[in-house]
This record gives C-alpha cells, sequence and structure tokens, in this order.
C-alpha cells in the first residue's frame, strides 16, 4: 500500500506509520497548533457575540461579584476554541488518506502523532469544552454546546459524513460558526439584552454566516483535484468553478443590503457603525472574488486564497465590537 506525497512520489505506507511519533504532551501541543489558526476564528467570534450586544458592557460592570462576572463569560471563547480545535482534528483523521492525495503536510497524514495520541486529544478538547460550559451555571450555554459538539461529530462520522454531502457541507460549518456567535450573545448578561433587541442577534448571525460559508467554498476551489479524486460532491466541483464565484459574489453582495435593512428596522437598537463597517467588508470580499478568479486554474495559488480570507472575518468581528460598545 502506498501514499503520495508532496512533488507527487510515492512511498509505502508503512514507512509513512514507521516514523518516530511524538511524546504524549508534544503531540498534544503539535496538534492544538496546526488547527490554532481556526480555532482563534470560532473563539473570537463567540468573542464579538459577547461584546457586539449593545448594553452587555454595562450589565457585566454592573455586577457587585467580580468572580461571578468572570464565571459567566470568560470561559465561553474557550469553549468555541477547544470545541472546533477537536472538530477540526477528527476531520484531519478521517481525511488523512485524502490529505496526502492534496499533499498537504499535516500531523496526522504525515506520521507526527498516532492515532491514539489524536483520540485522546479529541476527547480532552471536547471534554474540557463541556466542562467550561458547566462551570458557567448557564443553562443556555450548555445547551448550545450540545449541538456544536453533535455537529462536529456527524460532519466526519464515515456513516453520516456531512463533509461529503453538497452544500451540507458548507451550511453546516456555517451553522457551526453561527453557533459560536450565539453562545457569546447568550452570554449570562446578554440573553435578557438580546431577547429585547432580536435584530442584533439576527444581523450577527446572518453576515457572520454568510461570511464562513462563503469562506469555505473558498477552501473546497483549492481541493478541487483530491476532492474530485474521493468522489465528492463540493459545490465547485458540481457548478464549476465560474458558477461558483458568482454566487459567491452574490452572497457577498447581499451582505450590505441585510445590513441596511436590519438597520431600518431596528431603529436605534442597531449602530450606523456596524452596518458602515459590514458594507465595507462585504465590498472587500467581492473584490478579493475578482483576484480569486484570475488563479482559480492554479491550485496553489487556490489553495493560498483561503488564508487570505482571514483578515475579513477579524475586521468583521472587530466591527461588531465596536458597533456594541458604541452603545455604552
Amino acid at each position: 500500500m502506498t501514499a503520495i506525497i508532496e512533488g507527487g512520489q510515492q512511498q509505502p505506507q508503512e514507512n509513512i506509520n514507521s516514523q518516530v511519533k511524538a511524546s504524549f504532551v508534544r503531540s498534544q501541543l503539535i496538534l492544538f497548533n496546526s488547527r490554532r489558526k481556526f480555532g482563534l476564528l470560532y473563539s473570537l467570534a463567540t468573542l464579538a457575540g459577547i461584546f457586539c450586544v449593545p448594553g452587555v458592557i454595562g450589565a457585566i460592570g454592573s455586577e457587585t461579584e467580580i468572580l461571578e462576572a468572570i464565571r459567566g463569560v470568560l470561559p465561553l471563547p474557550f469553549i468555541s476554541l477547544l470545541v472546533a480545535v477537536g472538530m477540526y482534528i477528527l476531520n484531519d483523521l478521517v481525511d488523512a488518506d485524502l490529505d496526502r492525495t492534496n499533499a498537504k503536510s499535516r500531523p496526522i497524514p504525515s506520521g507526527k502523532v498516532s492515532r491514539r495520541q489524536v483520540w485522546t486529544f479529541i476527547v480532552l478538547t471536547n471534554g474540557t469544552g463541556v466542562v467550561l460550559a458547566a462551570s458557567t451555571s448557564n443553562l443556555t450555554s450548555i445547551m448550545l454546546v450540545a449541538p456544536m459538539l453533535l455537529i462536529g461529530i456527524l460532519y466526519s462520522a464515515p456513516k453520516v459524513a456531512l463533509m461529503k454531502r453538497f452544500v451540507i457541507k458548507n451550511l453546516t460549518i456555517a451553522i457551526f460558526y453561527m453557533l459560536c456567535v450565539l453562545l457569546g450573545i447568550t452570554s449570562s448578561y446578554g440573553t435578557e439584552l438580546a431577547f429585547s433587541e432580536p435584530i442584533v442577534p439576527i444581523h450577527a448571525m446572518a453576515i457572520f454566516g454568510i461570511m464562513i460559508f462563503v469562506g469555505s467554498i473558498v477552501n473546497d476551489l483549492g481541493d478541487v483535484k483530491g476532492d474530485r479524486a474521493a468522489g465528492r460532491r463540493t459545490i465547485p466541483i458540481v457548478l464549476g468553478g465560474k458558477s461558483t464565484l458568482t454566487t459567491l459574489i452574490i452572497l457577498l453582495a447581499c451582505m450590505p443590503a441585510i445590513s441596511w435593512t436590519l438597520y431600518a428596522l431596528a431603529a436605534d437598537g442597531m449602530s450606523m457603525t456596524t452596518a458602515i463597517a459590514t458594507s465595507v467588508v462585504g465590498l472587500l470580499a467581492v473584490a478579493r472574488m475578482t483576484k480569486i478568479s484570475r488563479v482559480l486554474q492554479d491550485a496553489e495559488l487556490m489553495r493560498k486564497q483561503h488564508k487570505k480570507w482571514f483578515p475579513l472575518h477579524m475586521v468583521l468581528q472587530t466591527s461588531f465590537v465596536i458597533g456594541g460598545l458604541l452603545f455604552i
């Protein structure tokens, strides 16, 4: 049995498996670092969810018990971080052979860590996420972690494998990301405020959902060769590159329309700063799409495009936080 490595060469599978494995502690650090960037993205989405609700800073500040305030808010971003990293590592474990085909030098396909170390990491990250959720004593937080864990399992589980299903794959990623945002919005101090002005959480989840949905498809554009070889029906494979880009541009163009419509409906409950920033990010994302169209046929350059999507996520998250803080 052989495996494909960079440069198109092949080497025996047993050679990969016989590489010296990292120690337990080092293996856990290697796995975490391999998906740290993605975990941080989801963690910051939760942080943005906490502070995008107008008035939440005042509610936290009015808490007389400092430890109570810390317990109700601080664990939330770490829950998203741990569950997201665990979800990605589970996906890497299932996709190890495909990652070798796509010449990706991740810890699992490269043989740096053992399967036992990988499973230990998955259990530890998800288990710690559950413990942190319970520590908040917030029933809503605990209830939101359950579907997050379920999505992470069903996304990669061989018999269900949502990651192999047309459109469902990208919708699953978007829903998980939206749950991370909602986890922040429904903190002990934000739930009542969010329900009093539901436009704010609706706006946050809709915009964040579109951005991550589009970003996940941009990632698929760079993996067309490997996905086609694995028999997967991703959006770029089914629609073709050019039609996919057109669809994504239309979705991104909807972001300013959604923001300004909800701003008009929210009266004084939503910051104009957020609507303006969302419009700017949407336009920047459309501009990025035009650049992507020029390298559509270059698989190596296409893989780099997903990394360039991260700054747009950061700007969007920051704009929602600033919009919420302006209501102090």
